[in-house]
């Protein structure tokens, strides 16, 4: 995920707080940003940006097939969404 202004830019200085939730056959396994020094923990369902970065682990779930779309949400920013197929693979 990248917070981006309006040109579509980085905005490399902030740190919005971004929730992440997911539908379909598929779940979180873990978040990041980059940060060395972050404590926050990997598995969440949310992650404060670092230099306008955050990045969202999805695992599909063995034997679902489907769409599963990820969500992206801040306080003050334009929600962001994407939609992809699982084949249920193992």
């Amino acid at each position: 995920m990248t917070i981006a202004d309006q040109g579509g830019r980085l905005v490399p200085r902030s740190k919005n707080l971004i929730r992440f939730a997911v539908s379909g056959p598929g779940e979180i396994v873990a978040v990041d940003n980059g940060d060395a020094t972050s404590f926050e923990p990997f598995q969440a369902g949310e992650r404060r940006a670092y230099n306008g970065l955050a990045l969202v682990v999805v695992r599909t779930k063995a034997g679902e097939p489907g769409a599963i779309t990820l969500q992206a949400q801040s306080a003050g920013l334009t929600a962001a969404e994407i939609t992809f197929q699982s084949t249920g693979g193992k």
